[in-house]
C-alpha cells in the first residue's frame, strides 16, 4: 500500500448556534407572499411573488432595456472606460508525470501556463460586438434568417460573437464544448445553422461534424490564428464549399466596411439553448430578446446592489448553460468586469508557472456547481488536518464562535479572520458572495463554507426559465441554508400536488411539483411538440420537474426531482439527490451515484472514490488491529467506505431506508462528459454511470442477503 498513516481527527467543538437564533434580524420577514386577488385552485397553493413585485412583474431592468443590444449599448455609455471582461493567454502547455497513485500506477498530465490577464474596456467592448456584426452581415448571414452555433469553451470570444450576432438579429445555437459527435449533430441540423463559432479545440474536431451537417457554409473560429493555419488549410482542401475565417479577419470586415444598421426586436430570437441531457435527450429551448432580458431584470433586484464597477465576477461555467449566460449580464449591466477561467486551470496546483484564475483575478463573486464547493472544502480540510494538533483546535473553535456571531447578527470576531486567511486566500482572498446551483448541496458543506470563506448562496433555475427561479439575497444568506431563497421580481411560482409520491399541497408547510411563470421563461420547446404539451399550460405555465415546498418566510425549498423519486420494495419513495449531497461530502468520495433497486428496501452507492482518504482509512484500520485482518485491501476499503457512508447518514437523520446498504468503488479514473457519466455542466448522468458499473452493481446485489 502507497499512502500515509491518518493521524487521528481532533475533537471538534460541538456545534453551539440556537435555533432561536436562527430568527433574529430578518429571519421572521417574509420574501415571498401569494399574490393578491388570485383564484382558489384545489389540489394546489396560491401563485407566490417577491413582496417587491406583487402587483405586477417586473419585464425590464430599465426603461430604455428591451433587448440585449439595448444592454450592451447602455453599458458602454454608462461605464465606458471601467473594464469590461479579462482574459488570459496560453504561454505554453507542460507535460509532467505524476508520480504513482495509491494503485501504483503512474499517469502523464498537461499543465498550462497562462498569462496575467488582460483587460477591455466597456467602450472598446462595445466596438467590437459592433464590428463582429457588421462582419456576419459582410460574410452573407442574414438577420432572422441564419444562425451561428458556438462550439466554444468558456472564453471572452464566445461572448462578444453572440453580442454582435444579437446586434444584427441573428439567433444563436449553443452546444456545449464537449458534446460528442451525435450531439453538435443534432444541434446543427435541427436548427438548420448556416454558420458555425469553435475555437481550436473544436477547429480540431470538425471534420467528422461538418461531413454530418453539410448545411454549414461559413466556420469562424478563435485562438491563435498561426497556430490554427496548417489546420485549416487541411479543413479547406476537405471542405471547399465552407469559408474559414478567423474571428480577427470577421471583426476586420466589419470596421473597416460596416454594414447598414439594423438591430433587433425584443420579440426576436436571441438563441436556442440546449438542455444538458442529464435526465434524457437535449431539448432545444428557444429564448427572445424580451427572456433574457426579463431575467436580468429578476436577477438585478436580487444580486444587482451586491455588483458594481468595483466588481470582478469569475465565469469558468460553460457559457452555453444559461445560468453562467445570464450572470454573465448581469455583471455587465451593473459594470462589474468579467474574468474569464477554466475549470483545469482555477488553482495554482492545476497550472505551470503561474498562479490559477483564482488568485490571478482575485474575484469578488463567483458561481459553481456543488461538486467545486466540495472539493474546495476537502482542501480546506486537508490542510486543517496537516496542521499540529493545537491549530487544529483553534480553527474548529474559530469556526463555532464565527457561527455564534453570525447567528446573532454580530461581526465576526477577529480571530475568525485570522484563522480563516488562508482558505480564504484559495480563491483569491477577496470573495464578497458566490452562487451554488445545478443540484442540492449538503447544508453543512454550504455552511461551512459561508463561515470560513465566503457568503454561499443558492440559486435555482433551468435554461426553460432562462436560469431564473429562485436565488438567495447575498445579506440573508445566514436564512439560506437548505433553501433558495426568494422568488424573482419576474417570476411567480405554485406547488401543485403531486399525489403519487405523497408530495401535497395541503402539507404543512406545503409541498408539491413547482411550476412557474415568469416573464423570463419560453413557452415551447424548438420543433417538439410532444415535449411543449407535457411541460407547458396553455395559461402560461411551466411544470418544473421538480419537487419543492414554500416555508413560513416564501422562501423555496427544493426536496428533489420527480425523475429522481424512486420507489423502494416497500413502497416508499427515496430522494437520490437529496442524500447524494449528504454523502458527497464523506472524505472518502469525490462523487457519488445512489441507486435503488425495486427489489430492495434500502440503495446502494456507486462511488468515485478520493483514493488516499480511502486508503488512510484502510492505513489507520491496519494500524488499529496491528495488522492482523483476512480481508484484501480492496475488500477492506469497500467496507470502511460503506461504514463512512452510514455513519455520515446517521449524523444527518437519515431514516433507514436512505442509508445505504451497499457500496461500488468505481474504477474510472474520472466520471466525465467524455465516458457519459457526467453532462456538460457537472450533474450525474444516471444512466451513463449505471450502464459502466453494471456488472458491479448486479455482484454487489447479488451478495447483499435476501430481503
Amino acid at each position: 500500500m502507497i499512502g500515509r498513516i491518518q493521524v487521528e481527527d481532533v475533537k471538534r467543538p460541538a456545534a453551539t448556534r440556537k435555533d432561536s437564533a436562527w430568527g433574529a434580524g430578518t429571519a421572521d420577514r417574509p420574501i415571498c407572499l401569494p399574490k393578491p386577488q388570485y383564484t382558489k385552485v384545489n389540489g394546489e397553493t396560491p401563485p407566490y411573488r417577491s413582496v417587491r413585485a406583487l402587483d405586477s412583474l417586473r419585464q425590464f431592468p430599465e426603461s430604455g432595456i428591451r433587448t440585449i443590444t439595448d444592454l450592451v449599448r447602455r453599458s458602454a455609455s454608462k461605464y465606458g472606460l471601467c473594464h469590461a471582461v479579462a482574459s488570459r493567454t496560453t504561454v505554453a502547455i507542460h507535460t509532467r508525470t505524476q508520480d504513482a497513485d495509491v494503485d501504483g500506477k503512474s499517469k502523464t498530465v498537461e499543465l498550462v501556463e497562462l498569462t496575467g490577464y488582460t483587460f477591455t474596456t466597456y467602450t472598446k467592448y462595445e466596438k467590437l460586438t459592433i464590428d463582429l456584426g457588421c462582419g456576419l452581415i459582410n460574410v452573407g448571414l442574414k438577420a432572422r434568417e441564419d444562425k451561428l452555433c458556438i462550439w466554444a469553451q468558456t472564453c471572452a470570444d464566445w461572448l462578444a460573437i453572440f453580442h454582435g450576432a444579437a446586434s444584427r438579429a441573428i439567433p444563436i445555437v449553443t452546444a456545449y464544448s464537449s458534446l460528442g459527435l451525435s450531439g453538435i449533430q443534432h444541434a446543427l441540423t435541427s436548427t438548420e445553422a448556416s454558420s458555425m463559432f469553435v475555437d481550436a479545440q473544436g477547429l480540431e474536431r470538425l471534420d467528422a461534424v461538418l461531413t454530418a451537417a453539410p448545411l454549414i457554409r461559413i466556420v469562424i473560429y478563435g485562438g491563435d490564428p498561426g497556430a490554427s493555419r496548417e489546420r485549416c488549410d487541411d479543413l479547406k482542401a476537405k471542405f471547399p464549399t465552407v469559408r474559414f475565417l478567423h474571428i480577427d479577419e470577421l471583426q476586420l470586415s466589419g470596421n473597416q466596411l460596416p454594414a447598414e444598421r439594423g438591430g433587433p426586436d425584443a420579440e426576436d430570437l436571441c438563441a436556442i439553448f440546449y438542455t444538458s441531457g442529464s435526465t434524457g435527450n437535449p431539448k432545444g429551448v428557444p429564448l427572445k430578446h424580451k427572456h433574457i432580458v426579463a431575467a436580468v431584470a429578476g436577477w438585478e433586484h436580487v444580486l444587482g446592489r451586491h455588483l458594481g464597477t468595483s466588481d470582478r465576477y469569475l465565469s469558468y461555467l460553460p457559457l452555453a448553460h444559461i445560468m453562467e449566460f445570464n450572470l454573465s449580464h448581469l455583471a455587465l449591466y451593473r459594470g462589474a468586469c468579467i474574468g474569464y477561467g477554466s475549470p483545469r486551470t482555477l488553482f495554482d496546483a492545476t497550472v505551470h508557472s503561474c498562479r490559477g484564475d483564482f488568485r490571478e483575478l482575485r474575484p469578488t463573486c463567483t458561481v459553481g456547481v456543488p461538486a467545486v464547493w466540495e472539493s474546495v472544502r476537502k482542501a480546506v480540510l486537508g490542510r486543517i488536518g496537516a496542521l499540529p494538533a493545537s491549530e487544529q483546535t483553534g480553527f474548529w473553535q474559530a469556526l463555532e464562535d464565527a457561527k455564534t456571531f453570525s447567528y446573532n447578527r454580530l461581526p465576526s470576531p477577529d480571530s475568525s479572520d485570522g484563522r480563516f486567511a488562508p482558505a480564504r486566500e484559495l480563491l483569491g482572498g477577496r470573495l464578497r458572495w458566490a452562487l451554488t446551483g445545478g443540484g442540492p448541496i449538503a447544508a453543512d458543506t454550504q455552511e461551512f463554507i459561508s463561515h470560513v470563506i465566503v457568503p454561499l448562496c443558492g440559486g435555482f433555475g433551468m435554461t426553460e426559465t432562462s436560469a431564473i427561479a429562485g436565488v438567495t439575497d447575498p445579506a440573508d444568506w445566514r436564512n439560506g441554508f437548505g433553501s433558495l431563497g426568494s422568488v424573482p421580481d419576474c417570476a411567480e411560482v405554485k406547488l401543485v400536488d403531486e399525489p403519487t409520491t405523497g408530495y401535497l399541497t395541503s402539507s404543512s408547510p406545503p409541498e408539491g411539483e413547482i411550476w412557474l411563470r415568469s416573464h423570463s421563461a419560453t413557452d415551447h420547446y424548438y420543433n417538439d411538440e410532444f415535449e411543449t404539451a407535457m411541460a407547458f399550460t396553455e395559461d402560461g405555465w411551466f411544470k418544473t420537474g421538480d419537487i419543492g415546498r414554500i416555508d413560513a418566510r416564501g422562501a423555496i425549498c427544493i426536496i428533489d426531482r420527480k425523475k429522481n423519486l424512486v420507489k423502494t420494495l416497500n413502497g416508499e419513495y427515496i430522494a437520490l439527490e437529496k442524500i447524494e449531497a449528504i454523502y458527497r461530502s464523506c472524505t472518502t468520495v469525490r462523487n457519488v451515484c445512489v441507486y435503488a433497486d425495486s427489489r430492495r428496501k434500502k440503495p446502494i452507492a456507486i462511488i468515485l472514490p478520493n483514493k488516499q482518504a480511502a486508503v488512510a482509512l484502510v492505513e489507520a484500520e491496519l494500524l488499529n488491529s496491528y495488522g492482523a485482518s483476512n480481508e484484501s485491501d480492496d475488500v477492506m476499503m469497500q467496507r470502511l467506505v460503506l461504514r463512512q457512508l452510514q455513519d455520515r447518514a446517521r449524523e444527518r437523520d437519515l431514516p433507514g431506508l436512505e442509508t445505504v446498504e451497499g457500496v461500488i468503488l468505481s474504477p474510472l479514473e474520472e466520471w466525465s462528459p467524455a465516458n457519459g457519466t457526467m453532462s456538460a455542466v457537472g450533474k450525474l448522468v444516471r444512466r451513463g454511470v449505471l450502464a459502466a458499473h453494471q456488472d458491479q452493481v448486479d455482484q454487489v446485489l447479488a451478495a447483499l442477503p435476501p430481503v
